[in-house]
């Protein structure tokens, strides 16, 4: 599996931000409350950690997460890589040949808050790597629908 490990590794790539009107403490409570998170990210059905966790640290904590894909239910590993309040939130996903870092930066902008999304894609395969670049558009769209939505609960507190 390729190391997928820091913000800095050349494969990240901005995939969408936006500009919400609530502090950056707000923004980030919603985004790391483990049972909110399927408010904000479409298609998330089911998070739980592998083991008892604290949630005011849960940095390198392994989970598993259900995604509805099209019409099927997809089950990823994952780990927390970046749990650093009020300002980044980041996490690994895995499942086969495919895995994938996530990462959320919150900087105080404006009145409110610049949350940008980020993401690296790991592969193993040939196939998996052209699934990847053919699919991209299709990942910065669910990542602008995650902060639309995620724009929206956060205003509405």
């Amino acid at each position: 599996m390729q190391a997928l490990s820091t913000w800095t590794d050349t494969s990240m790539q901005e995939l969408a931000a936006i500009h919400v009107d609530a502090p950056p403490e707000r923004v980030f409570d919603l985004m790391a409350d483990d049972q909110r998170r399927a408010e904000w990210m479409i298609g998330v059905e089911s998070f739980e950690y592998a083991s008892d966790v604290d949630p005011d640290d849960p940095l390198g904590a392994a989970f598993t997460q259900r995604i509805r894909e099209g019409g099927r239910t997809s089950v990823y590993q994952g780990e927390v890589t970046a749990f650093e309040r009020p300002s980044r939130l980041a996490w690994r996903l895995s499942r086969g040949s495919h895995s994938m870092l996530s990462e959320y930066h919150l900087t105080p902008f404006n009145g409110g808050t610049l949350v940008s999304s980020q993401c690296a894609v790991g592969a193993d395969t040939w196939l998996t790597r052209v699934m990847d670049v053919l699919f991209g558009w299709l990942t910065r769209r669910i990542a602008r629908q995650h902060l639309a939505k995620l724009k929206e609960l956060a205003e509405a507190a």
